[in-house]
């Protein structure tokens, strides 16, 4: 276990701090800059552009970077070029869990093929808007793929789960 010095400036927890579209890495850069602890997390995609083949590194969260300044660095994070402010819990800074963020560096460092949707999570609401099952309402159980969701209907007294695209929901 380590002691905290008393001459040591006390680092406050892991922050969530938004950025302008696009500039996650103008961010890190400050950040490195003005000797402020910070984690971009990225994973490789392809590329869909016909001049650029093979893949790109991305920011894994778009318009976010994990930061952890000193006590006496926030002010300093308020100011870096391009930062929009922090993601806030109620009128504080929301804190980012270690253990969580630590998963976030084993998955970004996987290599595994990632993919995020924020809008697509368990226990939402969902109707089915096209396809053989156009009208069906029903809780999102999983996100099986990025084109494939699990829905669990509620029919004639029981529950059926389907397998349906993702562009044929709706998101009640």
């Amino acid at each position: 276990m380590t002691t905290l010095r008393v001459d040591e400036p006390q680092c406050v927890p892991w922050l969530v701090l938004r950025t302008r579209g696009h500039h996650e890495n103008v961010v890190v850069r400050s950040l490195q800059q003005k000797e402020i602890n910070s984690y971009l997390p990225r994973h490789h995609v392809v590329s869909r552009s016909k001049n650029r083949g093979g893949t790109l590194e991305v920011p894994l969260f778009p318009g976010y970077v994990f930061v952890q300044p000193r006590l006496d660095q926030l002010e300093k994070v308020r100011c870096v070029r391009g930062a929009c402010g922090f993601v806030v819990r109620g009128s504080k800074p929301a804190t980012m869990p270690q253990k969580v963020l630590d998963a976030v560096r084993i998955l970004a460092g996987s290599g595994a093929d990632l993919a995020v949707n924020p809008t697509l999570t368990p226990g939402l609401r969902v109707q089915v808007i096209a396809g053989p099952f156009t009208g069906i309402q029903g809780e999102l159980i999983r996100v099986k793929s990025q084109d494939r969701l699990v829905i669990n209907a509620a029919l004639v007294s029981s529950s059926v789960s389907v397998e349906v695209d993702s562009s044929e929901i709706a998101i009640l």
